[in-house]
């Protein structure tokens, strides 16, 4: 049996030097096969590609959702650390408060004692406050206690810190006998009459800053004793020189007055 051919002719426009191929029935076929190939090869390429596109953009949105998620977590983890921080005030508004409903000393001390630790953050915080966030490890802890910044007595600041009235701390005037805190933990320097000032607490706060607390009907601390932001250390008087029961409370840094307002947090 003859074998089939194909001719192939290629004639140029100047019908010069015209060229012919010549193929046979087999050749064609593969050919043929080929240019499918050559297509599928092409099709699964072109579908792989815009697969691949697919991709990047589904990456591209999973990226910015993710960004959004991680930015809403931070946001619900401040939130929750701001709720945690007002708990933690409320319960010491409430240790303070419940301290003038007793007179009995001891009760007072039973109260904030029992008080001062009572909250406990919830796991999650927990967590960050051992320091995963860099905040609150331990020697942060007690570099914070340290810092005075706490109201040392509940009452109205009847007198501020001036420069050019050379007063050089705040009057909170409060019912004589009323708790007086040690705005920050430290060491009592001074527990005793201090003339015009009347009794009188200072305590280095052991960074830089010292408290004063003045006018006390008594003191409930001695010279040397360490002291923990909270404390109570004495009571609202109105010893020394003074027109009427009120606390007077004074702040140094480096020994540089500071007016007390600008420190307080709590």
């Amino acid at each position: 049996m003859s074998r089939k051919y194909y001719t192939i002719q290629i004639i140029p426009e100047n019908t010069t030097g015209a060229r012919k191929f010549r193929i046979s029935n087999k050749q064609f076929v593969l050919f043929n096969v080929g240019l499918v190939l050559v297509a599928i090869i092409l099709i699964l390429f072109i579908v792989h590609i815009a697969k691949i596109n697919k991709t990047l953009a589904n990456y591209e949105k999973m990226r910015v959702h993710n960004a959004q998620l991680v930015k809403q977590n931070a946001n619900y983890e401040e939130f929750f650390s701001r709720l945690d921080s007002l708990w933690i005030m409320e319960n010491r508004i409430q240790n303070i408060f419940e301290t003038f409903l007793e007179n009995d000393s001891n009760k007072i001390n039973s109260i904030i004692e029992r008080n001062r630790f009572a909250h406990v953050p919830s796991a999650k915080n927990q967590i960050d406050f051992e320091g995963i966030h860099n905040w609150l490890t331990t020697d942060e802890k007690i570099r914070l206690e340290r810092i005075p910044n706490v109201i040392p007595a509940v009452g109205i600041i009847s007198k501020k810190f001036s420069y050019e009235n050379k007063h050089l701390g705040i009057d909170i005037s409060a019912r004589k006998g009323n708790p007086v805190f040690a705005s920050g933990s430290g060491k009592v320097t001074f527990a005793g009459n201090s003339g015009d000032l009347g009794n009188t607490i200072v305590i280095d706060h052991q960074n830089g800053y010292k408290s004063s607390y003045s006018h006390l009907k008594s003191i409930r601390t001695r010279r040397g004793a360490n002291v923990t932001k909270g404390d109570v250390i004495g009571y609202v008087g109105d010893t020394g020189n003074t027109s009427g029961p009120h606390l007077h409370y004074s702040i140094t840094k480096n020994n540089l007055p500071q007016d007390p307002e600008t420190i307080f947090t709590y």
